[in-house]
């Protein structure tokens, strides 16, 4: 057997191992957490847990993913632009940006959003109060099996705990060497007024119930007050503009209307030896040998549309069920279906980029984050990539709700940017792993949202700019809100989240090859999305199309007014991002007509329409402009990187098919500076390894890590925010594995885009940014535009050997280093390559 083929038949073996020890990866810390940043997070999609993990006054913080204050049509109000459209875009064309800003952020927005709510904690309060010893609290990635172990008073204790997908429970079983060693209090606590715990004893259950706000505002009463917008409130203020009595930020029950939705956890205690007693609002547990918790949680939410409170469902009958399945399994049993489940999730992606350095080898997690910013730990960047996954894994399932700010992690009633969904980027960040990570079925939340946020979209669309399709702006929630929230301009005048959302319908199609999908749910949504970007766009002074009323996402720009004095602005016509988005919507939307064979003339119409779309344009320092000109940057190293969008996600950008605009990104970049938030750095990962610098990205990776992780490896923006964990995960995918449609040109800003072509052929790139810190390692199952899946080994810096498997069949490019293949495969091929992508044949199983 020749070297090439030893390589090719140690590849699976070399691809299993995801710690580079062979060890399953795992976070592991030495300590409880002392604060709820330190906790273990636990999810199966819809309940959220997060474990403290301590040996005498036991904490698991509970969140149910539906549990959100408020309504449906809570921040529905009488918002029409048209009427005031002409004054708009005339302020504009006169240079008078600050007013154009002005009246934009007094007269075009609605009303603050909605807020995820934390349902309620757990608590185990143990008899045994003296210290321990041999501490560890691990969550096995593999698994999502969270275990606590410690001795105490000369006896080991241990608890196992996991949130199960199949059986909608969160379980956790107690143990000890001793017989008789386990007693405690168990209470169910919510932060809301509403909620009551009540024990039953006999059956050895404790039920807590309560009701969310029907209102929680991010806003104080004299902030709202000041702005002028007390009239968008009638809940607290009256006709009249005077606060109601019972006026408050948070407001519960008959001073709502009784609006909001209600909620109900269920705890049942199963001991071997002891008893369990009823005491007060608690369950007391004395003398047991071992023991098996059952938590559930359900809402009365009944959609996105349905008010919860007239029109929920039961709650109550709800946890009931969902108890009582859990309770007809045994703990191994649960154990078994929870791992099993899992498992057929994460075990598709495993990444080997060597073992951890022998001095942090036997390090707790949180102090090989401290030290990650030398680079030198590749183990670690492995391990946040699968602590990535294992997130999506547990925070976004199908039929559950999509991932919002802080996964279906949050603690608090008014939580920063309400933890609901951020999509002028933090929510499509929260998906960019899924496809590419092996995870597809996990981004159907997100699917299934875009779907119900267009139902609104369309209404907005008419209703506020007397245009067809659907629109969204830069938030939304539960309720699937489509109108701008308040504030001001530069965060939440921006009509293009809806275009953004529908690019993920495409992706799905592109790595899916999912025909029916595009069919039935992709395309109609995607063309109403470039509707109304094409009703929007307007002719600019050159006859170029532009879109007229535009903002770049929470950031600012300077210019000088009539009167020569610097001013602050952020309204003006099409921002780089706005072009980008606009091309990115329009060619989807003809890529997918073409593979359908429907709409001919709407082809033919946004062909003609993305001849005319303005280019994005390079400024005087060798740029990319981000607003309509080279004005100067409130910031110049602001946390958004908008109008970079072009370069990623969309891949209009590319280094071999438009090197100009590829080298006037690398400049905005270098200009932006490596700064900024966590998910900004994540995000910036992703941008360098597009440009093919794997040494950037995998310092910005390094710094995202070191600097913006929290102890439990969750991203801290500051402060939690879940985004940096799936914009890094896909930055480690990004620097391994991209592929784009190969006719790359797209998006020139001196030319038309040509016609797109049908969905294949895609272009597959192999190891497109490896950075010299990784010289040596392996991939197993990452996946690539045109249903492919791809496994990779590569030594000294390049590729070893390379699987790819075409689910779909069709026409495969690809590309590694210099070097390009192309191949026709069938539904089911397995192409194998070697160094410089020449085909091998299958192993000879007799050699």
């Amino acid at each position: 057997m020749n070297a090439l083929a030893r390589t090719l038949v140690a590849l699976p073996l070399l691809v299993a191992l995801p710690g580079g020890a062979g060890d399953p990866p795992a976070v592991w810390h030495d300590r409880p957490a002392a604060a709820w940043t330190e906790a273990t997070p636990l999810g199966n999609g819809s309940l959220g847990v997060m474990v403290f993990g301590d040996p005498v006054r036991e904490r698991l913080a509970l969140n149910d993913d539906t549990l959100v204050s408020d309504e449906p049509g809570y921040r529905t109000i009488p918002l029409d632009i048209t009427k005031t459209f002409g004054h708009v875009t005339d302020l504009i064309a006169q240079r008078r940006f600050a007013e154009a800003d002005a009246f934009v952020s007094s007269n075009w927005l609605g009303r603050a959003w909605a807020c995820y709510q934390p349902l309620g904690d757990l608590h185990l309060d143990f008899d045994r109060t003296n210290a321990v010893a041999g501490y560890r609290r691990e969550l096995d990635l593999a698994r999502a099996v969270l275990k606590v172990a410690y001795t105490q008073d000369g006896a080991a204790f241990t608890r196992e705990i996991f949130a199960s997908h199949p059986d909608r429970a969160l379980v956790m079983r107690l143990g000890c060497d001793r017989p008789g060693a386990l007693s405690f209090r168990a209470r169910l606590t919510s932060p809301h007024p509403t909620a009551a715990a009540t024990p039953d004893a006999a059956k050895a259950v404790l039920r807590m119930q309560g009701q969310g706000p029907g209102l929680a505002l991010r806003r104080t009463l004299d902030w709202v007050e000041k702005r002028g917008d007390a009239w968008k409130y009638p809940e607290l203020w009256d006709r009249d503009g005077k606060r109601h009595p019972w006026a408050a930020q948070v407001l519960y029950g008959t001073n709502i209307q009784n609006r909001g939705v209600r909620f109900e956890a269920r705890l049942a205690v199963e001991i071997s030896g002891g008893t369990v007693a009823a005491d007060g609002n608690t369950l007391v547990v004395r003398g047991a040998d071992s023991v098996v918790l059952r938590l559930v949680t359900a809402t009365s939410h009944n959609g996105f549309d349905r008010s919860p409170s007239r029109d929920g469902a039961d709650a109550a009958a709800l946890a009931t069920d969902r108890l009582a399945g859990a309770a007809k399994r045994s703990f191994d049993d649960l154990l078994r279906r929870h791992v099993g489940d899992h498992g057929a999730l994460f075990d598709r992606v495993a990444l080997d980029l060597g073992p951890a350095p022998a001095d942090r080898a036997a390090l707790p997690t949180h102090a090989r984050i401290r030290m990650a910013g030398d680079g030198a730990d590749a183990s670690l960047a492995a391990l946040y990539f699968q602590f990535g996954r294992y997130l999506m894994i547990a925070g976004s399932r199908p039929g559950s709700q999509p991932l919002n700010l802080q996964g279906i992690w949050n603690a608090e009633v008014i939580p920063p940017w309400a933890s609901q969904y951020t999509i002028n980027i933090n929510t499509e960040m929260n998906y960019w792993p899924a496809e590419m990570c092996n995870l597809s079925e996990c981004a159907e939340p997100l699917l299934r949202m875009v779907r119900e946020l267009a139902v609104d979209g369309a209404r907005v669309a008419r209703g506020m700019y007397g245009r067809p399709g659907w629109v969204a702006h830069h938030n939304t929630t539960l309720w699937r809100c489509a109108q701008p929230v308040d504030n001001s301009a530069v965060c939440s005048y921006w009509p293009m989240g809806g275009a953004w959302l529908a690019r993920h319908l495409w992706e799905h199609y592109a790595f899916s090859g999912d025909r029916a999908f595009l069919e039935r749910e992709a395309y109609p949504l995607l063309r109403g999305a470039a509707e109304f970007l094409d009703a929007w766009l307007a002719e600019d002074a050159q006859g170029r199309l532009t879109t007229p009323v535009s903002t770049s996402p929470e950031n600012a720009f300077v210019y000088a007014g009539a009167d020569g004095a610097k001013q602050r602005a952020s309204v003006c016509t099409g921002t780089g991002m706005d072009l980008g988005i606009v091309r990115d919507t329009f060619e989807s939307a003809i890529r997918a007509a073409e593979v359908l064979g429907a709409d001919a003339d709407f082809r033919r119409h946004l062909g003609a329409r993305l001849a005319r779309l303005r280019p994005l344009q390079i400024g005087s320092r060798g740029q990319i402009l981000e607003w309509q000109e080279e004005f100067d940057e409130a910031d110049p190293k602001h946390r958004h990187v908008s109008h970079l969008f072009s370069l990623h996600p969309a891949g209009l950008i590319t280094p071999s098919g438009t090197p100009d605009l590829a080298a006037a990104a690398r400049r905005t970049l270098e200009l932006r500076g490596d700064g900024g938030t966590g998910w900004s750095k994540a995000w910036k990962v992703n941008f360098w390894a597009r440009l093919g610098d794997g040494d950037h990205a995998h310092l910005l990776l390094r710094d995202l890590i070191a600097k913006s992780t929290l102890p439990n490896m969750l991203d801290s923006c500051p402060p939690f925010q879940i985004d940096g964990n799936f914009g890094g995960c896909s930055g480690v995918a990004e620097m391994l594995l991209q592929s784009h449609v190969k006719d790359e040109g797209r998006g020139t800003r001196d030319e038309a885009a040509p016609r797109p072509s049908t969905l294949a052929p895609f272009l597959v790139h192999l190891l497109p940014a490896l950075p010299s810190a990784w010289p040596g390692g392996s991939v197993r199952g990452l996946r690539a535009r045109g249903g492919f899946g791809v496994d990779l080994a590569w030594r000294g810096g390049a590729l070893a050997a390379a699987t790819i498997r075409s689910s779909k069949g069709g026409p495969l490019s690809v590309r590694c280093g210099d070097r390009t293949a192309s191949f026709e495969t069938r539904p089911g091929e397995v192409v194998t390559l070697g160094p410089g992508l020449a085909r091998v044949p299958p192993a000879d199983p007799g050699n």
